[in-house]
């Protein structure tokens, strides 16, 4: 089991003009320089169809606060239905991309294509970050991301998910330090 995995709530936009949401928790950070990140998703679905064809996608972050709609949209909708509104979502245009962001998603980062990896039937789509969103209300007096104002959601297995709440900090080891004992 490898849990808790944080949710991409990956957004494009179909060669039609149709916006597609859906959840992917098979997700994480794969490179720092540049930054990029990774989503799998099982089969060849919308959303890996949509990014092959524009080149672009965008990963947000879901918190507590719009669980219930993310939840929606990873239901099993037909192409031409647009997630955003089944789940009554609003949407505006990215800044460097052509897929659409989650108004009120905590983190957007919009991704340009870097290359779309097959893993037996599944896909890793990996796409580098070209502009970051991060709503206000995250940020602290210092002007630093806080954490806890987070609320972040992350998928147990099944129906069940987790949050961010319940953090603690570890402090990194010294190799040295650790001989000395």
């Amino acid at each position: 089991m490898v849990v808790p995995r944080p949710i991409a709530w990956v957004s494009t936009i179909a060669a039609d003009g149709t916006a597609n949401l859906a959840p992917h928790s098979f997700c994480t950070v794969a490179g720092t320089q540049p930054p990029t990140l990774a989503f799998t998703s099982i089969g060849e679905k919308h959303t890996v169809a949509n990014v092959r064809a524009t080149g672009d996608f965008v990963f947000h972050v879901v918190d507590y606060a719009i669980t219930e709609r993310m939840n929606i949209t990873a239901a099993n909708a037909p192409a031409d239905v647009s997630e955003f509104e089944l789940a009554g979502l609003e949407q505006t245009a990215s800044s460097k991309v052509r897929s659409p962001r989650v108004v009120g998603a905590p983190v957007a980062m919009e991704c340009v294509l870097d290359r779309i990896i097959e893993v037996g039937h599944s896909r890793m789509v990996l796409g580098t970050v070209v502009q970051l969103h991060i709503a206000e209300r995250l940020f602290d007096a210092r002007d630093r991301v806080d954490p806890g104002r987070l609320d972040a959601v992350a998928r147990m297995g099944g129906a069940t998910y987790a949050t961010t709440r319940d953090r603690f900090d570890l402090t990194r080891p010294v190799y040295d330090d650790l001989r000395a004992d």
